[in-house]
């Protein structure tokens, strides 16, 4: 009877254990299951999203190469139709020094003594330029000053502590065509400086201020300069300390 007993008792203690497994055996399965899911589902992820990275790579190199080369055959094609009207690029790149010279003469000076002398420069090398050019007469007439009665000068330039220069390379077009004439439209941006506000003690750096100028010139075959005349370019005027 002793030995049933314990028999008995050991079946009781092991059915609860294995009836826990039965009733939770689908949970845990579904368990795995998902865990295995995302895993895979992670790795897979990954993979994708390198694969796409390499992709958009790709697609980016492609498209600098495209840039590339439609901006060539852009210009290419500019310049072939340009030399289908006639137009040397040749010609241009020789009248290009020409007008940066011409540019850079006429709007480079720091005092009056200077731009009266850069006035005389642009009449002696370009020996069509005359008092009555409109470029001479409106967009750079002759400094105004006052004279004591031993001879010297006082500009009005230098009172004001102004000074000009280029500010970056030209930007010239050809707009017309005569014989061996060549008429450019020349963009160029100017800085100006005022040495008088730090003078008066406003500020103590200079105020700089940069306006574009458009230049119209005709340039012969010997590389003379006619016609010169300029205006100011649309747009606000650009300041800086």
């Amino acid at each position: 009877m002793v030995q049933e007993q314990q028999v008995d008792g050991t079946d009781e203690t092991a059915a609860p254990g294995q009836g826990f497994m039965r009733r939770n055996a689908l949970v845990v399965g579904v368990a795995v299951l998902l865990v295995t899911a995302v895993t895979v589902t992670g790795l897979t992820w990954g993979s994708q999203r390198s694969a796409l990275d390499q992709q958009q790579q790709t697609i980016t190199g492609l498209q600098g190469q495209l840039a590339s080369v439609g901006t060539a055959k852009s210009e290419q094609v500019e310049q072939d139709v340009m030399e289908s009207l006639g137009v040397s690029q040749s010609r241009i790149h020789d009248d290009t020094q020409i007008v940066d010279r011409l540019v850079k003469t006429a709007f480079t000076w720091d005092s009056g003594q200077a731009y009266e002398a850069a006035r005389r420069d642009l009449k002696e090398r370009y020996h069509r330029l005359s008092e009555d050019e409109q470029f001479l007469k409106q967009f750079m007439p002759p400094a105004r000053f006052n004279e004591d009665a031993s001879g010297k000068r006082y500009y009005y330039i230098d009172t004001q502590g102004l000074n000009s220069a280029v500010n970056a390379d030209a930007d010239l077009e050809v707009v017309k065509v005569t014989a061996d004439e060549y008429t450019y439209a020349v963009q160029v941006e100017v800085a100006a400086t005022s040495d008088a506000v730090s003078q008066n003690k406003v500020a103590p750096d200079r105020v700089k201020s940069y306006r574009t100028v458009l230049v119209y010139l005709t340039v012969d075959a010997q590389g003379k300069v006619s016609g010169l005349s300029a205006i100011p370019a649309g747009g606000s005027t650009r300041h800086s300390r």
